[in-house]
């Protein structure tokens, strides 16, 4: 019997102390507790310390989620992230009575809220939050507020290495209004989160790293992101095609004189370099102080094929010419010059090296074969050496610090 007694105390306890954690707050009890906290005389207008002459302490994070798109020709970074802001709100925490309400959460626009904006924002200073927002409010007055937001922010491009380069690109967000004594923003205790981080499709990101500063009487905080480039799709549809196309102009030289096609080949070449530097032009912005490296190539090569065209009408000007046009001194020696590189020279045929009259005579024909000779074999290595050095030049200059 007294075994029965004791088991039906303890079951009835243990059904007391369920009833107490599970119903001990009630809506209206909520309300009540709201209403206590904040009360009809809470203003948003006064900041939340009960002493006004210290400042309220913020903390700041940024939780990245993921890089929209990078516009290179405007210079503006859209990216999705959250902030994680906390502060204490002392008028709140005073007015916390009731001890079985651990925290609440209220609207954005019913307590106190920094006055953060984006400083660097692409378009205008762009404020944090909505009024749909909510935000957590403890019972010591610990309020956590999270706006989640797409930030667009003007980001300066050093386009030097294109499509090789690295940009380094902010977030400054600054409390407008209040001074440094009124309110100060530090970083928290994670600052630039991005275990969330979605992987962009055209940009990786390096690193990351938080500072705070003061823009004269005013306190922020900057979030500094370094991305790298991700080339290949400039490769593939700029880089390898420019490449191939100077190597095309090369090709010029072995084209015939009689084949009819050769100034409409050098031509069709121009053409095709002054296509892709516009392509390329609409591709970087516009910066007259650093021009990029692979426009400067493709201006070089354009010059090249101008210079190209040039002489192939020289060539067949000469070409054509009838045999009472005796050639110049200097059309003479260089084509016995590039006849001594191809042994096909008189001192080929004449061991003595004198000439003799199995020597070849010149004429204008072999002098455009000996201009087609020479010019096919320097533009093809002026060409590899020049790319080579542009590409290796674009590489190891983005490992250089600015």
């Amino acid at each position: 019997m007294r075994l029965y007694s004791a088991c039906g105390t303890i079951c009835l306890l243990i059904c007391l102390k369920s009833s107490l954690v599970t119903c001990a707050v009630t809506a209206q009890d909520m309300r009540a507790h709201l209403s206590t906290i904040l009360p009809a005389n809470y203003t948003t207008y006064i900041r939340p310390i009960l002493n006004q002459n210290d400042p309220v302490k913020v903390t700041m994070d940024l939780h990245l989620i993921g890089i929209n798109s990078f516009d290179n020709r405007e210079q503006k970074l859209t990216t999705t992230a959250y902030l994680n802001v906390e502060w204490t709100d002392q008028v709140i925490a005073d007015s916390w009575i009731d001890t079985d309400i651990n925290h609440v959460y209220v609207p954005q626009g019913n307590v106190w809220r920094p006055d953060l904006a984006l400083q660097n924002g692409f378009d205008t200073m762009v404020g944090l939050g909505s009024s749909f927002l909510y935000v957590r409010v403890d019972r010591n007055g610990l309020v956590t507020w999270r706006p989640y937001q797409v930030f667009e922010s003007g980001c300066e491009v050093n386009v030097r290495f294109f499509p090789f380069d690295k940009t380094s690109c902010e977030l400054k967000f600054l409390v407008w209004s209040n001074t440094l004594d009124k309110v100060s923003v530090a970083r928290g205790t994670v600052g630039f989160d991005t275990t969330l981080f979605e992987a962009n499709s055209e940009w990786t990101v390096l690193q990351t790293s938080v500072s705070e500063f003061n823009a004269g009487d005013n306190s922020g905080i900057l979030f500094k992101i370094e991305m790298e480039r991700k080339p290949l799709h400039y490769l593939v549809t700029i880089l390898v095609p420019v490449i191939l196309l100077g190597a095309l102009n090369a090709f010029l030289f072995v084209l015939p004189a009689d084949s009819g096609e050769k100034t409409g080949y050098a031509v069709t070449a121009f053409l095709s370099f002054a296509v892709f530097l516009t392509i390329v032009g609409d591709e970087i912005p516009e910066n007259s102080d650093k021009a990029s490296m692979f426009s400067l190539y493709i201006f070089i090569m354009t010059m090249v094929s101008t210079l190209l065209v040039g002489v192939t009408i020289f060539q067949l000007r000469i070409h054509h010419r009838t045999d009472d046009h005796v050639p110049s001194r200097f059309l003479t020696r260089f084509t016995r010059l590039v006849r001594k590189v191809r042994c096909a020279c008189c001192v080929g045929r004449n061991p003595k090296g004198r000439e003799g009259p199995e020597v070849e005579e010149i004429t204008w024909e072999s002098i455009t074969e000996a201009i087609d000779f020479a010019g096919f074999f320097f533009v093809m290595l002026f060409m590899l050496i020049f790319t080579m050095a542009i590409v290796v030049a674009s590489t190891v200059g983005t490992q250089v610090p600015n």
